[in-house]
């Protein structure tokens, strides 16, 4: 089972794949979530119903949240 994350930041959309039968690449996203929680940032899935739901390094599954986003926190106001 192969997945996605996207990274929007200041450097535009970085796009980061794993594969499950690659554990190489799962440690890699790992470090994603670390830095984005690092650096005060929150990672979504997007739901059935189409509402995002924010995913943690400890609830995140490789093979069942396969399509994530990272983004900055947002303010309102």
């Amino acid at each position: 089972m192969t997945g996605s994350i996207h990274i929007a930041d200041a450097h535009g959309d970085t796009i980061r794949t794993w594969d499950t039968v690659d554990p190489a690449t799962i440690r890699e996203i790992e470090a994603v979530f670390r830095e984005a929680q690092t650096a005060g940032r929150l990672v979504y899935r997007q739901t059935g119903d189409g509402r995002g739901e924010q995913v943690t390094l400890d609830t995140w599954n490789p093979e069942e949240h396969t399509e994530l986003v990272v983004a900055p926190r947002m303010a309102g106001g």
